[in-house]
């Protein structure tokens, strides 16, 4: 529906994220003008939050905007009332032996590096629901209404869904309503497959990524975001019946940034997948420019990551943009 707003005449789309700051992740973004302005030549579209677009863009931009319509929740931890915190973490330090802060700082430091395993992800999520309160990152809400999309000037509007929460009814509802104004006038829907610190194991399942993205389209999304999970993902693109693009997410730790990237995108297209969504990734890369360019020769030009590796190297090399961070 009107994804062709987005697509243009191709069947493959570049998509350079940068909403973040809409639940607190302003590192790289504290000026989003100066640092989105210079990549949005070499992506297809632009996807951000209304702030941004109102008054860091408000002469507009040329690319079409996926807009963030769902929000209403932060980064920023809730504590649970010590009440209820200190004998939760006695009774923990009585069960198993272990002292309590420090298994919680050992699982954090694990979870927050991509190292953790699915148990340690889960032993994580029990543990920081003892301090904090659990999953309020997922409370979402609608922040902009279809029409309110159309005269911000989005060509879309993106709803993030956090299944496997308290909150997946409440998420979903927030899709199927936006998707019931949308449909009257013409408005595409991004449906973001969303998991959070506490899920993020989420990211590598086959089946929850299949089931998700099934049950999104039904909820209203015309095109969908999600996680390359690696194994299985053919079914999860399979299932959703509609375009799916890929989130870039956190970049795993003691990686070659670059080639860990291209690889990510090139590995998305051979298994169907129709574009990327990348933000941190590109933006808080040394050389932003230099990356876009080269995750947009995978996509569209169909090269292997050596050879977008290859072209990265020239343009950092060469004189062509000034731009970069540092």
């Amino acid at each position: 529906m009107g994804l062709d707003k987005l697509f243009g005449k191709s069947d493959r789309i570049v998509v350079l994220a940068a909403d973040h700051r809409y639940f607190g992740v302003v590192a790289g973004l504290e000026k989003p003008g100066e640092v989105l302005s210079p990549l949005l030549d070499y992506v297809d579209v632009f996807m951000t939050d209304p702030g941004v677009l109102r008054h860091s863009f408000d002469a507009g931009v040329k690319k079409p905007v996926i807009l963030r319509a769902s929000g209403c929740t932060t980064t920023m931890s809730i504590l649970a009332p010590g009440y209820l915190q200190e004998p939760a973490k006695l009774a923990y330090q009585q069960r198993t032996g272990r002292e309590f802060d420090r298994t919680y700082k050992d699982c954090q430091a694990k979870v927050e590096a991509g190292k953790a395993t699915p148990e340690e992800f889960d032993e994580f999520r029990y543990l920081d629901s003892i301090v904090n309160e659990p999953e309020t990152i997922a409370n979402e809400k609608l922040i902009l209404t279809a029409e309110g999309v159309q005269k911000e000037g989005g060509a879309a509007a993106a709803v993030s869904v956090y299944l496997k929460t308290k909150h997946q009814s409440q998420t979903l509802d927030n899709l199927a309503t936006m998707s019931r104004e949308a449909r009257k006038i013409g408005l595409p829907i991004l449906g973001v497959v969303a998991v959070g610190d506490a899920l993020g194991y989420l990211e590598k399942d086959s089946d929850f990524l299949t089931r998700a993205g099934a049950i999104m389209v039904a909820h209203g999304a015309d095109l969908i975001k999600t996680y390359n999970c690696g194994e299985g993902f053919e079914r999860a693109v399979e299932a959703c019946g509609v375009p799916v693009i890929v989130a870039g997410g956190k970049l795993p730790k003691g990686v070659d940034e670059t080639m860990d990237s291209l690889l990510l995108a090139y590995d998305s297209i051979q298994k169907g997948a129709k574009g990327i969504d990348f933000g941190r990734r590109v933006w808080r890369h040394k050389y932003p420019v230099a990356m876009v360019r080269s995750l947009r020769a995978v996509i569209h030009e169909n090269r292997t990551p050596k050879e977008a590796y290859e072209l990265f190297q020239e343009v950092k090399e060469s004189k062509e943009w000034q731009y970069q961070k540092g």
